[in-house]
């Protein structure tokens, strides 16, 4: 995901814009993929050394020794766990229920990593997005989820994907701080007192 250096200095005044209006930090991340998902490799091979021995048996030659059908997969194996590496293929072999799982704890580990478990008033959010699994997550902390609903966040969410959806990551990822920034300052409005910024205000981008 390329992203320019002017969209990450409009992403980190974004941020900034939104910890002045609101007792609250706001990170935002992308990473490449939360998992490596090594059952999709080893699908990919199994389906790929079958798809071998298919075919030598429907070639025209005439095999009648049944090893060369063992000897046959074995090219296979290593090439379908070779493409079940590479994330275009990757995001085919795994199950909704394992993309869920391995965003899940990836953004919530990400959310313990950055240190936003340990804002004075609990009030930190994590913003997750998982390219290869074309995922995003809102991870917050007590403080947040005792008086924002689930279902604002789903609809920043929901906001955020439709964006993607049109071809607009960077615009989308924009509107999903400023729609963010916008419920923490509704919820946890600053009081004009001076505050330390406990996060950096920068958009973390991780493999």
């Amino acid at each position: 995901m390329n992203i320019s250096n002017r969209d990450r200095d409009q992403i980190k005044q974004l941020i900034t814009e939104a910890e002045e209006k609101s007792n609250s930090e706001l990170i935002p991340m992308i990473v490449g993929h939360s998992d490596l998902y090594p059952a999709a490799q080893f699908r990919a091979a199994i389906i790929v050394s079958f798809i071998f021995s298919v075919g030598l048996y429907l070639s025209p030659l005439s095999i009648i020794n049944p090893i060369w059908f063992l000897w046959i997969q074995i090219p296979g194996l290593l090439l379908g766990y070779t493409l079940g590496c590479l994330p275009t293929f990757t995001r085919y072999l795994i199950t909704k229920r394992e993309v869920e799982y391995e965003v899940t704890q990836r953004a919530i580990e990400a959310f313990f990593d950055h240190n936003l478990h340990t804002t004075e008033k609990h009030n930190g959010v994590l913003i997750f997005i998982s390219i290869m699994e074309r995922k995003i997550k809102i991870i917050t902390d007590v403080g947040v989820k005792a008086k924002v609903d689930q279902k604002v966040w789903d609809e920043i969410v929901g906001d955020f994907t439709s964006g993607v959806r049109n071809g607009e990551f960077v615009e989308a990822l924009k509107n999903t701080i400023i729609a963010a920034a916008s419920v923490l300052e509704n919820y946890f409005p600053a009081d004009g007192k001076p505050r330390k910024n406990e996060i950096k205000n920068e958009l973390i981008i991780e493999d």
